[in-house]
């Protein structure tokens, strides 16, 4: 049979993943990236929180919940084969404490049911899954309300009205990044192409595809290809409308920062102050830290089909301005984050664009934002375009996408 060429549009977690993928089945494949290598924006510097839909009180239907779950529960076995090695080195070492904030736009006793009904989903998907799969054991997953005197261990910020421990677990993008980058490089299946900013795919008489890049702009386009992937984190809707397909519901382009540092000898818990536009910070086994304030970190954000990308520069000002908002905004909540500024822990500032379909503010109960249950696949005569939603997803979708193709 003739090999079918395949373009994956994206250097991020969702393209590097699908291409490994078609590798470990024998397909060739030619991933575009717009940045110098792979995986350099929202895939590198994210929380790397694999959800359980804990998070998503806000959606007390449970549906943003049950199509989370799957993906974070085959997310370490996925990636540890594309890998080659464990996660366990690069992982939150306990459960997450979520602590509910006086302005949460749930309620503890809320937040507490809806908990309790999302591990009951938890549980009875692990046990279907029949392996362990997750970074802990979830088979028996529960939440675990904090008493008082455990509550004023963690924190002692009046603002804070709840805390309970969810069985959820962050992983080290940075760490994980580096290494998908390498097994990407390695492979012989894969041909990167990077530096070449997707700007459209047109599709010719034929049926094939051509991929238009920056590096086509004076009218030479990429060679036709046979099937194309659109993993594009940023920018994705508009590629897809360069070929007539206008996506599902409104959406929104965000660029997020936040502060990474690396600091082995500081202890403090991962936490999640919830629910709404609060922050959080992680703490993993390799050492390094992540920490997160929504409105010190939200740089930029648009509703048009491209985001405004030049209104989202990390210049050495707004950098400064988003580590010193947030390590004192987390520092009234836990303390122990004030010790990161007492001697050089590499604090840096680093972001990306985050993409969702939904709009609103995290602030308002209504906002669609509280939900990541519409996510999906547009297949379009060999035209394949993937909204990944959350990181969590992005190995499970690849792994989904591989085998659409080859037992297509």
């Amino acid at each position: 049979m003739k090999e079918i060429r395949i373009a994956i549009l994206g250097g991020g977690m969702l393209g590097t993943c699908t291409a490994l993928e078609l590798a470990r089945r024998g397909r060739r494949s030619t991933l575009f990236e717009g940045a110098s290598t792979l995986l350099q924006g929202a895939s590198r510097w994210n929380e790397g929180k694999i959800h359980l839909g804990f998070l998503y009180a806000g959606d007390p239907t449970l549906r943003t919940a049950q199509r989370l779950i799957p993906g974070g529960l085959a997310f370490a076995a996925l990636v540890r084969r594309l890998i080659e090695r464990s996660l366990d080195a690069f992982s939150t070492v306990e459960d997450d404490i979520y602590l509910v904030h006086r302005q949460s736009i749930v309620a503890p006793e809320a937040f507490e049911a809806y908990g309790r009904s999302t591990a009951t989903l938890v549980r009875e998907a692990a046990s279907q899954a029949n392996a362990l799969q997750y970074l802990c054991d979830v088979t028996h997953a529960i939440i675990r309300p904090l008493s008082p005197s455990d509550l004023a261990q963690v924190t002692t910020a009046d603002e804070v009205i709840a805390g309970y421990k969810i069985p959820e677990r962050s992983i080290s993008t940075v760490a994980v990044a580096d290494l998908m980058q390498q097994a990407a490089a390695n492979e012989k299946l894969i041909e990167i192409r990077a530096s070449r900013w997707v700007i459209a795919v047109k599709r010719r008489l034929d049926g094939r595809f051509n991929v238009c890049t920056n590096a086509t702009s004076i009218g030479r386009e990429e060679e036709p290809f046979d099937l194309v992937i659109n993993a594009l984190w940023e920018g994705r809707p508009a590629v897809d409308a360069s070929l007539g397909i206008q996506p599902v519901a409104p959406w929104s382009h965000r660029f997020r920062a936040a502060v990474f540092a690396y600091a082995p000898d500081v202890s403090f818990p991962s936490a999640v102050l919830c629910t709404g536009p609060f922050g959080d910070v992680k703490r993993y086994a390799d050492g390094r830290v992540y920490l997160s304030w929504y409105s010190s970190g939200l740089l930029a954000e648009g509703h048009a089909i491209e985001p405004p990308r030049t209104s989202a520069v990390l210049d050495q000002s707004r950098s400064a301005a988003v580590l010193e908002t947030t390590v004192q905004s987390l520092s009234h909540y836990l303390p122990a984050v004030r010790l990161l500024n007492e001697s050089d822990r590499g604090l840096e500032v680093h972001g990306g664009w985050v993409y969702a379909l939904g709009q609103g503010s995290l602030t308002d109960p209504a906002s669609t934002l509280h939900r990541r249950d519409g996510f999906n696949m547009t297949i379009d005569r060999g035209y394949i375009s993937i909204d990944t939603a959350k990181y969590s997803l992005a190995p499970w979708l690849a792994h989904s996408v591989a085998e659409l193709i080859v037992s297509g």
